[in-house]
């Protein structure tokens, strides 16, 4: 299939630990404007989007290594998105049938036999909460693209892939040690930068 599928062509030499950082920015290079684009469709903000956008492809990056082209990759990362966007739906439904309602009739009595509330209580600013966390998730993503080449991609294979330090070694060549040091280099480094931005 890689001959008539240049994704999937991609994807082989990810799994055969070529390049893997610089081809999977390649297939994200491909792919990303398509997955924007359905998650547009579906409703999202151009912010809620990106964001979806971003963790379909951290998803990719967790599964490629049992990715076993059955399909072709662009199904395969449409099914994904779909997954994503289904999730933030049923979420969403399950937040709004968690609503409790309030009477705004003072004459009424609430649960307790006193009288209901005028006013509902005040609500944690859950929409402030997301914003900063989207602009946290946002700063640590631009931290971890400033780290040097093989620190990001060490991170990244540990962080992002789940990969244990022997399997880290072997694909960059590098000793378990040199793993390590990259890995405790980077989370100063990232500590430090988000200490900086706040």
């Amino acid at each position: 299939m890689s001959a008539d599928d240049p994704s999937q062509r991609l994807v082989e030499l990810i799994q055969a630990g070529i390049d893997p950082e610089g081809n999977f920015g390649r297939l994200f290079e491909r792919h990303a404007r398509g997955i924007h684009s359905f998650f547009l469709r579906r409703g999202f903000s151009a912010e809620e989007a990106r964001d979806f956008t971003q963790e379909a492809f951290l998803r990719v990056s967790r599964g490629i290594a049992s990715f076993r082209g059955e399909s072709l990759f662009k199904t395969w990362l449409f099914e994904i998105a779909d997954h994503v966007a289904q999730n933030e739906l049923r979420r969403r439904s399950t937040g709004k049938r968690k609503g409790k309602e309030i009477s705004l009739d003072t004459s009424g009595k609430g649960e307790e036999g006193e009288p209901a509330p005028f006013e509902p209580p005040p609500q944690p600013p859950r929409a402030l909460d997301e914003v900063l966390q989207r602009e946290r998730a946002e700063l640590l993503s631009r931290a971890i693209q400033d780290l040097p080449p093989k620190m990001r991609v060490c991170f990244q294979m540990r962080y992002a892939q789940g990969r244990k330090y022997e399997e880290i070694a072997h694909l960059m060549n590098v000793s378990i040690d040199t793993v390590k040091a990259h890995l405790h280099q980077a989370k100063t480094r990232l500590r430090i930068e988000l200490s900086d931005q706040r």
